[in-house]
């Protein structure tokens, strides 16, 4: 039996890819099954593996060996805001998701800053702790990266790590330098879009103090991508992040025809990619090649990315009786019960000197609100548990349709967060409601695959979604 998310991808990409779908190469279930056990066979070579240093990071979606860049655990862990400096590209990559024609304005999140102050307005108010600066080919934009660099270094006065990508095409000495003396912490390069030349890297080598190389795994690169990763250690590069390709409708033509298998999902991902992935993590091992290498897999970036602009929203958006998930979700809950159990339950909370901005009486008192931190001061014994979730969406302007918040940023701009109600409420009454508070609200881990399923099937798929993240690397189908 098909499982319903796997239907409800299917369908969406039959509706994104309208007419090429039937000529796209899909996944066929006996090829699932055999990349599958290949996965298998290429994961027990790497964490098996004599040589030590592989790990998993981020509910087992990011192998990696050694260690990971600082800005790697800022994505992972949700503090980081990824600007796109510019809509230009010098480059011609064919895995490119967009047409990359349209210089624009700063933007991130859908939200535009071409005001470098109001984007460190911005950093400041959603307590960001990484920024990254993208595009486009940011070094096709130099000045505006530079006056963005300065003002955040002047104006955001914690701990801030900031890192750019590039193709390396328009990289100087000069430049670099420049960057360095304004802060810049990281660089990365995109090697595959020069064909693996080095000789823009090797500029900032000494300069920059964390050089990366991040490429996408191409399969038909393998060889060449094998050759350099150990020039790359031996120069002294820091970091090599390897990522899946992406299927779009902008680049769809030219997957198609190098013959790539693709896999349903979220988005449409390349399975060859992946398998390259782990290989090169094998390979180095095996050459006993000390380079700090990890793979970006799409479900990671769906997953972590995600659920990290939602928590910087949420937090900002929910009430103190509120609590946000792992995944960045509004959990609202509440006792229902008659006056006079929830009238006492309430009375011990005050008795106790409990914050006040923590619960909430309803207004006929049978409706107690509370913070996730009250649960071992909840007597359960009767009445029923609501529980719903709602997100939240960072936009330029109200829309008027969902309950909103602005944020100002200074000299008229701001920001709004939106919040839509995603899930209904859910009831629990007796035992379930002390499973729901043992899986979710009390339980250590955030992997789904540590949920104990005690709770019906059908209610515990409903909610874990909004709890908690689907551990390991994607299924194929």
């Amino acid at each position: 039996m098909i499982k319903s998310d796997t239907l409800e991808s299917i369908n969406q990409n039959q509706q994104t890819y309208s007419d090429a779908y039937k000529s796209m190469n899909w996944l066929t279930p006996e090829k699932a099954r055999q990349a599958s056990l290949l996965r298998e066979d290429l994961l027990k070579a790497i964490f098996e593996h004599p040589g030590k240093g592989a790990g998993w990071q981020f509910a087992g979606t990011k192998p990696y060996v050694h260690e990971i860049s600082p800005g790697c655990s800022l994505c992972g862990n949700g503090d980081w805001s990824c600007l796109f400096i510019n809509g230009i590209c010098n480059a011609r990559c064919f895995y490119c998701p967009s047409a990359q024609k349209e210089k624009g304005q700063p933007m991130t999140s859908s939200v535009e800053f071409s005001n470098p102050h109001e984007y460190a307005n911005y950093v400041n108010a959603f307590n960001i702790k990484g920024v990254s600066f993208s595009g486009g080919e940011p070094f096709m934009t130099f000045e505006r990266v530079l006056m963005f660099l300065k003002t955040l270094r002047v104006k955001v006065t914690r701990p801030l790590y900031i890192w750019m990508y590039t193709n390396g095409i328009l990289v100087t000495e000069d430049k670099l330098k420049c960057l360095r003396d304004n802060g810049l912490d990281e660089i990365r390069f995109d090697i595959s879009a020069t064909r693996y030349t080095l000789d823009a890297l090797k500029k900032a080598l000494g300069i920059i103090p964390h050089v990366t190389v991040e490429i996408p795994a191409i399969p038909e690169d393998l060889e060449k991508t094998r050759k350099v990763i150990k020039e790359l250690y031996e120069l002294g590069v820091n970091y090599l992040n390897l990522h899946q390709l992406r299927c779009t409708p902008f680049n769809m033509a030219e997957f198609i025809k190098r013959g790539y298998t693709f896999l349903h999902g979220p988005g449409v991902t390349v399975l060859e990619t992946e398998l390259a992935a782990l290989d090169l993590i094998r390979y180095s091992l095996d050459q006993n090649i000390a380079l700090p290498i990890n793979y970006c897999s799409f479900t990671y970036r769906n997953q972590f990315q995600g659920s990290g602009a939602k928590k910087r929203t949420a937090r900002l958006m929910k009430s103190g009786h509120e609590d946000v998930t792992p995944t960045g979700y509004i959990r609202s809950m509440s006792l229902c019960g008659g006056e006079k159990q929830i009238q006492s339950i309430h009375a011990r909370l005050v008795s106790k000197q409990v914050d006040v901005t923590l619960y909430r009486l309803s207004k006929d008192g049978s409706q107690l609100f509370f913070n996730a931190g009250l649960w071992p001061h909840i007597e359960f014994s009767s009445g029923k548990l609501k529980v719903s979730y709602s997100t939240t969406a960072l936009k330029s302007a109200v829309s008027y349709h969902h309950a909103f918040k602005e944020v100002p940023l200074g000299r008229g701009k701001k920001v709004v967060i939106e919040r839509m109600l995603k899930q209904p409420e859910q009831w629990f009454e007796g035992n379930q409601i002390h499973q729901f508070g043992r899986e979710f609200v009390l339980a250590e881990s955030v992997l789904a695959g540590n949920t104990t399923g005690h709770l019906p099937l059908e209610l515990l798929n409903d909610i874990k979604k909004y709890e908690v993240y689907t551990s390991g690397l994607a299924e194929y189908y």
